[in-house]
């Protein structure tokens, strides 16, 4: 691999064009302290728990095919080509409310030609190509981007983050479940195991990018952030709103990739539930290469613009 510069790529699989809702620029419409408490107790209760276990007892090193819907939050995001009658997956995603889904920005960076009715929500998925009993599809209502991201128009990928609503409540199952959201002022320690899960490209080429049959984990070790502002890994590319993971001074295995964008960094802390601590935004092309680990949005720095974001939405009912 040539690339010892950072070549930065985000790791949508290809990016369309979503309904992109403008920013406030005056400050919300007055909420009421009830209808603030409302939405707060919104949140689900029993997120983080999948009913079919994850296998993380082995040892992983390199990303490998996780046990089916034991990831039950995971969502694949899927577009409608203009003419075409199927739908293709971009992105991943986290369900995190019946009515919400996490993900990137950048999954929809092409900007404002198409509405959100060419998306739909996937879940209950394990093999992305097949039709499966468990799986379950949703039109998507609204697309809100952070209103902040800049990307192309800007090099940097900061804001990389954004909501999906479903059109219809989304019921939970044995098989479709809800993360949670990590608890605020909680950092991760450098050396601390998570997980990541999705799609992406499992050969990490330059072109010719392939998606996973099934849905494939990968245990990445968080990085120390100091160390990843290092001139050798990410330097100033990366923000205190951002995560770094994975295995430092190697150029192989595992890593987040094309395909893998807007999907969730799962950690738990104290053996508690999953939370959704990142979300895929960028790594290096080719997707492993020495020094360049993936880099997450940083969950916990949004859940502001997460809260607000959801309290603009109730208002557009």
């Amino acid at each position: 691999m040539k690339a010892w510069r950072p070549v930065m790529l985000p790791l949508a699989l290809l990016v369309a064009p979503a309904l992109l809702l403008p920013a406030a620029s005056s400050p919300f419409a007055p909420v009421s302290h009830q209808q603030h408490k409302v939405l707060q107790l919104d949140w689900p209760k029993d997120c983080g728990l999948s009913h079919f276990k994850p296998n993380t007892v082995e040892r992983i090193v390199s990303g490998n095919e996780a046990r089916p819907h034991s990831w039950p939050w995971q969502v694949s995001l899927q577009v409608r080509p203009r003419g075409s009658k199927h739908y293709i997956h971009v992105c991943g995603g986290t369900l995190i409310h019946k009515n919400w889904v996490l993900t990137a920005a950048h999954c929809f960076q092409k900007g404002k030609a198409e509405d959100a009715g060419s998306w739909r929500i996937v879940l209950g998925k394990h093999k992305l190509k097949r039709s499966e009993m468990a799986e379950r599809m949703y039109p998507v209502k609204r697309i809100y981007r952070h209103e902040h991201f800049r990307y192309p128009a800007h090099s940097e990928l900061d804001y990389d983050i954004a909501l999906v609503k479903a059109a219809t409540d989304i019921q939970p199952s044995n098989f479709i479940r809800y993360a949670c959201l990590p608890r605020k002022q909680l950092n991760l320690r450098p050396g601390h195991y998570c997980w990541v899960t999705g799609w992406g490209d499992t050969r990490g080429g330059k072109e010719n990018v392939s998606l996973a049959e099934t849905l494939n984990q990968a245990r990445l070790p968080i990085i120390d952030f100091k160390t990843c502002r290092q001139k050798k890994f990410w330097g100033d590319r990366v923000r205190d709103s951002m995560i770094c993971a994975g295995f430092r001074d190697t150029e192989g295995p595992p890593a987040a990739c094309q395909g893998d964008s807007g999907g969730p960094l799962l950690c738990q802390v104290d053996q508690d539930s999953w939370e959704v601590h990142g979300v895929v935004s960028f790594g290096p092309i080719g997707c492993t290469v020495e020094n360049k680990p993936s880099v997450f949005t940083r969950t916990a720095a949004y859940i502001p613009w997460i809260e607000a974001t959801r309290i603009r939405d109730f208002f557009l009912h």
